[in-house]
């Protein structure tokens, strides 16, 4: 019995052992394979998992993959983007090769319109589009108008400022237009982010999932009244069922000013203004005294003594104020994945973009650099309910703070050219920025006052201003298959709160003007021509300016949210908070019907949006859009927009915006299919009328405003005043104020061949618009009228253009891809209608020429002597100046004077360019890629006067070095002039503003599948340096895209960067 018993352990035991060893067996089983196409290719980067369990990779460069760990009875699950999801069991292989197939729905590729998305193959719009893809191709941008600028046709973004944090919060002007400029009200075009009417530009570029443009009133038709200018819409990324990944990407940026206007160092301009006054001394003797000795001008080019460089300064200003080298910094991290019940993206980003400011010590405890920094965050749910109920949920927004300084000179735009002016408008010989015992310099002599910009930058205090805002958007479709196939309804609700606040320190040198008694700022006046030799005592020659008794002193100011629209001395702010909320009600039908497809949609929106304590604004729309189409080949869509605007009176305060679009995809044709190197090839046509009612002026021109007064005067005795208060009209008001209608037809061409080797897209547009809002006083209604007349809808424009897309993408082997497009737009306007007087000389008025038309008198040759002088004809002012060395203007009428109002014909185009071209070429070969996007625009003037000798400082710019002289009498500037009135130079500073720069340029090394990165859980490892804006061309004298603040480069603005960036691209 006992040895049975132990027989019995013993095969126990033994049995206990062999299944242990099995399972030690089961796991240390591996399999490798390789992954293929249908066509032999290896795929890069596919997803192999074992279905149940957490243990996956990816296959390397060339196809491969090695699993470790896993049961021979495992099943894999094989997943890549494109292809079908294969299921595949290992039965005990130790070597698998796998083939995918495409999926033929994933690869039918779809563009979001209007409320909705279409088959790209079906869209009969024009419709530009920039998905993931094409946006990881646009170097390092900080906000979206940027990364639009130059990537797709028909869009031109003008930047006026580089300042940080500026066109992100608003300050800084970026004007989007899309298909050129067609009303002087604006002209900017509607954005909407995942469906809801918000900014573009605080939405980070790597939450992007796609932007699409839509330009025909096909596209925008279902926007009605909001669409005339076109429509931008930018969709979020979103979650998928799923393996979830992890995405982080951090990226540090160098930035450098991008190019300033050249000028003349102190020795330069001085030697220069000596020439001048000799020229002019026979019209002002009195110039004899500013002529200085050529020994002394010689001590501000070579200073031989230490303390020449002080008392003889050469200060490049531009040198002074900015830094060579400044630094930004944006790091994300981003989440995505799901199960067939519910699929989640989110997101958190992190921008800082820091000063060019020089760090000069104000000795005061706090620096008023300017920076902006800004959080990002996003949550994007999509849950299945039930089989057919679906739920949306998305929050986002974002917290931002920018720091300034203190601004207390004056109206704004005066207090913002001395901020960054200095490269500019100072002279290089008036004071150095800051003396070693801390003073700073200054310069006061014969009644000017010159601001020294560094002083007033570090010495009146701190602005901060904190952005919160948070979007809420919540829908729920419902599938009403039950009632009838392919039936859907969907409801939304979104609401937008923003909150601004400002603090800060509030510095009480209550001016940064050296001479003013009240400023607190320690200033040192240098008196170069008191100066006798190197052992002369410095008290001689140096003043210190008196500061002010009272105890310095600066106010912490407390965050205050700020109701107020008025910006003066006192702290106010802007109009801060806002708050948007929107219902929307859809029905979506589609179904197909043996070879017809057809789809409708319905669509009801009421918006409210209220800014501060002000009225609510409210809109209402009725929208529908109905498509067919008969075997993808023959195309019809019609859409239509009810809308409500309470900018219009009772009369006009609803209208109806129809489109109709036709397309034929000839491609798909029976009679095609033998040119079987022929993609596609489609037509399309459309025709609508969409409206605007960004109107000017306010809100309720349709409405008579009263105000009222006091001390109206009766008489002109000294006691001839009212003592009553009166009512008066105030604004006129027009019943008939209306929207601007815009009646757009768009013909267009898709063509592609030898499996998208080559592309082609083409189309040709035309626009009337009509009804445009003149303001009141720019009407043509004579005086005796009485007071400023009512706004009117009489203005016409017409316009036309054409836009052009080349693509090649070719991929030669597994190893080597190429691709390149060319974008090229083409679009003009023409004035028809703006109340021109019926007397004025034709080429003085707006109708026949383009919006912003640019006039000027016109330039002949130079005088050459003073006989020329003699026989010249007269102009109406400033005829006594005249000298040899300035330019002949043309009496354009011929009636013998020269006018300003009568002798300034069009010339040149206006601000906005007619012509842009963009071309992006780029390649990859095995893990490394690069690319280049250059941009280019023309016919374009601008104005930009560059004025010398400002404020009677020697201040000369580079244009003028080849001045006329007897001796150069084909010189290409003007003399100028010193003391005397200049005379009019004609379109001289009408530049030709052509430009050409190298936006963007990419290199990247990219590591995917290495056994190194699989056991740190990194699925993909890329590294880039890219840059932007790193080469400009123009001949205008700085890099600014928009208008110059104050209307001339003298005035400043914070300059425009370019950017160097280096960076990394992780994937868990």
């Amino acid at each position: 019995m006992k040895r049975k018993i132990l027989n019995l352990l013993k095969g126990m035991m033994f049995m206990l052992l062999w299944t242990s060893s099995l399972g030690v067996h089961a796991q240390t089983f591996a399999v490798k394979g390789t992954v293929t196409d249908i066509g032999g290719e290896p795929l890069i980067g596919v997803t192999v998992r074992v279905q149940g369990a957490t243990t996956g990779t990816i296959t390397d460069i060339d196809g491969n993959f090695n699993l470790l760990n896993i049961s021979p009875d495992a099943i894999l699950e094989v997943s890549y983007v494109g292809m079908r999801v294969q299921t595949i069991a290992v039965k005990g292989r130790t070597f698998i090769s796998i083939v995918l197939e495409e999926d033929a729905e994933l690869l039918e590729e779809v563009v979001v319109v209007g409320y909705g998305v279409q088959k790209k193959e079906t869209v009969v719009g024009s419709v530009s589009i920039a998905n993931e893809e094409d946006l990881k191709k646009i170097g390092t941008v900080t906000d979206i108008s940027q990364a639009l600028s130059g990537q797709l046709p028909g869009i031109v973004s003008l930047t006026s400022s580089g300042e940080p944090g500026g066109i992100l919060t608003g300050e800084s002007s970026t004007n989007v237009f899309i298909r050129g400029q067609n009303t002087w009200n604006g002209g900017q075009p509607l954005v909407l982010v995942d469906g809801v009417e918000r900014s573009m530009n605080n939405v980070d570029v790597n939450e992007v999932a796609s932007i699409s443009v839509l330009k025909d009133a096909s596209a925008t038709a279902v926007y009605g009244v909001k669409g005339a200018n076109g429509v931008i819409l930018i969709t979020t990324k979103r979650g998928q069922a799923g393996k979830t990944t992890l995405d982080f990407n951090y990226t540090t940026m160098g930035q450098m000013v991008s190019k300033l206007p050249d000028k003349l160092d102190s020795f330069e301009a001085m030697m220069a203004k000596n020439e001048m006054i000799e020229r002019e001394v026979v019209l002002n003797e009195p110039s004899w005294g500013a002529y200085v000795p050529y020994e002394i001008v010689q001590r501000y080019r070579r200073p031989q003594l230490a303390e020449y460089a002080v008392i003889y300064p050469n200060v490049d200003w531009a040198d002074a104020m900015f830094k060579d080298l400044g630094f930004s910094h944006k790091a994300t991290l981003g989440i995505r994945g799901g199960s067939k019940a519910i699929q989640f993206f989110g997101s958190l980003a992190y921008l800082h973009e820091g000063d060019m400011f020089e760090d000069y010590d104000n000795r005061k405890g706090y620096s008023p650099n300017y920076n902006f920094d800004r959080f990002n965050f996003r949550s994007n749910i999509d849950a299945s309910l039930t089989n057919t109920t679906q739920l949306r949920l998305d929050i986002s927004g974002f917290y931002s703070l920018k720091n300034t300084n203190f601004n207390n000179e004056g109206s704004t735009s005066r207090a913002d050219a001395w901020m960054w002016a200095a490269a500019y408008r100072l002279a290089p010989n008036l004071f150095i920025p800051m003396h070693e015992d801390g003073r700073w310099g200054a310069y006061q002599e014969g009644g000017n006052n010159t601001v020294n910009p560094l002083a007033a930058v570090y010495n009146i205090g701190i602005r901060q201003t904190r952005t919160t805002q948070l979007n809420f958007d919540l829908s729920l479709e419902q599938d009403l298959k039950f009632i009838t196939e392919g039936l859907k309804a969907k409801a939304s609700l979104f609401y937008d709160n923003s909150i601004r606040s400002e603090g800060g320190i509030y510095d009480n040198a209550n001016s940064i003007r050296p001479n003013e008694a009240s400023t607190n700022v320690p200033f040192k006046q240098i008196y170069p021509d008191r100066y006798k030799g190197p052992d002369q005592d410095p008290s001689e020659y140096t003043v210190l300016l008196p500061v002010s008794s009272e105890e310095y002193d600066w106010i912490v100011r407390p965050w205050t949210i700020r109701q107020e629209e008025i910006l003066d001395r006192n702290w106010a702010g802007y109009l801060p908070v806002y708050r948007r909320m929107m219902y929307q009600a859809q029905l979506n039908y589609a179904r197909r019907f043996d070879m017809h497809n057809v789809t409708a949609m319905g669509v009801f929106k009421r918006e409210e949006y209220a800014r501060g304590s002000m009225f609510k604004n409210y809109r209402e729309d009725w929208v529908f859009r109905t498509t067919y189409d008969y075997d993808s080949r023959y195309l019809f869509e019609a859409n239509g927009a009810y809308n409500g605007s309470e900018q219009f009176g009772p009369g006009y305060r609803f209208d109806f915006f129809p489109s109709v679009a036709l397309g034929w995809i000839i491609s798909n044709e029976n009679f095609f299919h033998k040119l079987d190197w022929v993609d596609n090839l489609k037509l399309r046509y459309s025709w609508g009328k969409v409206g605007d009612d960004q109107v000017s002026g306010g809100r309720w021109l349709y409405s008579s405003q009263y105000a009222y007064g006091s001390r109206a005067r009766l008489n002109q005795a000294s006691d001839g005043w009212s003592p009553y208060y009166f009512y008066r009209e105030s604004v006129v008001g027009n019943p008939n104020i209306q929207w601007e209608t815009a009646l757009k037809k768009n013909f267009g061409l898709e063509f592609s061949m030898l499996r998208s080797l080559f592309s082609l897209n083409f189309d040709y547009y035309t626009e009337d618009r009509t009804n445009i809002l003149m303001a009141g006083g720019s009407r043509n209604i004579p005086p005796f009228f009485g007071v400023t007349p009512p706004g009117a809808n009489l203005g016409q424009v017409k316009s036309n253009g054409f836009e052009i897309e080349l693509g090649f993408n070719k991929k030669f082997n597994k190893d080597v891809t190429a691709w390149a497009s060319l974008a090229i737009t083409h679009n003009e306007n023409t004035v028809i209608f703006r109340d021109d007087a019926p007397l004025q000389y034709d080429y003085l008025k707006n109708a026949g020429y383009p919006i912003g038309q640019n006039r000027s008198l016109l330039r002949g040759d130079f005088y050459n002597n003073w006989d020329e002088v003699y026989a010249s004809v007269p102009t109406e002012t400033n005829d006594l100046y005249k000298l040899p060395g300035y330019y002949n203007l043309i009496d354009f009428n011929a009636d013998g004077i020269i006018k300003n109002s009568e002798d300034t014909p069009p010339i040149g185009y206006s601000n906005i360019p007619q012509n842009t071209a963009n071309l992006t070429v780029g390649f990859s070969y095995k893990r490394i890629s690069a690319f280049v996007q250059l941009y280019g625009v023309n016919n374009v003037n601008r104005s930009v006067a560059a004025n010398n000798y400002f404020a009677d400082t020697d201040i000369l710019f580079g244009h003028v070095r080849d001045y006329w002289s007897k001796d150069n009498q084909d010189a290409t500037s003007f003399l100028p002039r010193w003391k005397t009135q200049a005379q009019n130079i004609g379109d001289y500073y009408l530049y030709d503003a052509s430009s050409f720069r190298l936006r963007t340029a990419e290199i990247s090394y990219t590591l995917t599948g290495m056994k190194w990165l699989n056991n740190a859980g990194i699925s993909n490892f890329r590294i880039f340096v890219n840059g932007n804006n790193l080469f400009y061309w123009s001949r205008l004298p700085d890099d600014r895209e928009n208008t110059y603040s104050g209307g001339s480069a003298t005035e400043g603005a914070y300059p425009t960067m370019r950017r160097i960036n280096l960076g990394i691209d992780l994937s868990f």
